[in-house]
Order: structure tokens, then sequence, then C-alpha cells
């Protein structure tokens, strides 16, 4: 992935150190990654998001919103450390014959949730932390996609390991895109929410981002 995964790495690190400044936790690009296929100790997250294709035959461009993320998990015991491994399933162009299977160009702001999602699995999962009741920040679709998902030319499809996205998750726009990453943090961190307006869906009774998820 090149330059973007230092954008991965760097926005990682980022949320890692807001939660928990004195842990040190790596983020790895491993293609060999396979779902549900896990070492002792590691725990799974995978996410379907939003990105758009180019094809380095043809230059034709296209976008999905069905890319599969996937998230290896791992805390050392007794450790204040732990590693994260990382696999972005790729497409190809279905109008050239034989064409490579592209790497996913995804916008900096579903990068960030996509990895504040996976942070909170962390929370969750490896320091047991977290609301029980959360649920996905959506992704952000910059276009309106008719038509099935190109299965033929998925990697996730052809090496069996892809699913549909959930309905609710597939009829979300951009209703969210002004989300700030850190009043994320700050709720989770602070167990409170950040805006005012009172929402009686809020155990807090204000607005904020997880709120309008829940």
């Amino acid at each position: 992935m090149g330059e973007d995964m230092e954008v991965w790495k760097q926005v990682f690190q980022e949320l890692i150190q807001e939660l928990k400044p004195w842990h040190k936790w790596t983020l790895t690009l491993d293609k060999d990654l396979l779902p549900n296929t896990l070492q002792p100790g590691w725990s799974q997250y995978q996410q379907w998001a939003f990105a758009r294709f180019q094809c380095s035959l043809c230059s034709r461009r296209w976008a999905s919103s069905q890319v599969q993320v996937l998230f290896h998990m791992h805390k050392s015991k007794g450790e204040p450390q732990g590693q994260v491994k990382m696999r972005v399933f790729a497409q190809r162009c279905r109008k050239c014959c034989q064409s490579p299977f592209e790497v996913p160009e995804f916008t900096t702001e579903n990068i960030s949730r996509i990895l504040n999602n996976l942070v909170f699995r962390i929370l969750k999962k490896c320091y047991r932390e977290g609301f029980k009741s959360m649920e996905e920040l959506p992704m952000i679709k910059e276009i309106s996609l008719e038509g099935p998902h190109d299965s033929n030319n998925c990697e996730a499809c052809l090496q069996g390991f892809c699913a549909p996205v959930s309905p609710a998750l597939a009829s979300i726009t951009n209703t969210y895109h002004h989300v700030e990453r850190r009043v994320q943090v700050t709720h989770w961190r602070e167990g409170l929410c950040s805006h005012i307006a009172p929402n009686p869906r809020c155990r807090y009774g204000n607005v904020c981002c997880f709120c309008l998820v829940l």
C-alpha cells in the first residue's frame, strides 16, 4: 500500500495514544492474513468499507462499498504492548483481460473511521473496556452505487471470504461526515458526551457521535 500504509499507521498511533498513552502498539501489513485463521491468543476484527480503485492497465476507475479490511490483534500478557496485523482485499478491472488485482484507495476520513472501530475492538477484546452496545461507525459513501457487487473480480469473494454488507450499513450515506475523531475518543476516554443538545437515547443526556449510531 506504499505511502497509504504510512497514513494508516499514523492515524492508528494517534488514536491508540489518546486512549493508552503509555502502551506501545504496532500496525503492520500482512498480505497472507486469512479470516477466522487465528494464532492462539489473537482476536479478529473485519469491516466492509467504501473505497476506489484504478486499473493499472487501462486507467479505468471504479468504486465499491464492499471492500474487506481484515485485522488480527494481540496484546502481550502482562505487558503494555500489542500488535495488529492488517490485510486489505483487492479487486480487479472487469474490462481488462487478465487484469491484476488493484489495491483500494480510501479517503482519510474512512481510514479514520475504520481505525476508530478497530481501536474500540482492541479496548473491548484486549482490555475488557468499552460499552457492550457499541456499534460500528459507518463508512462515508462519496457516490451512490448501483448494481450487485462484482464478485467475479473481488479477491475476497474468489477466495471464499466475502460476505454481504448488512442492510443498515449499506443504506448509510454521508450523514455523519462532520463527526470529529477527537470527539469520539473523548466520549470513550472521559465517559461523557461532548455536545450539549439533549438526546434521550444518550446515557449522559447529550448528543454525541456514538449516540447517533447506537
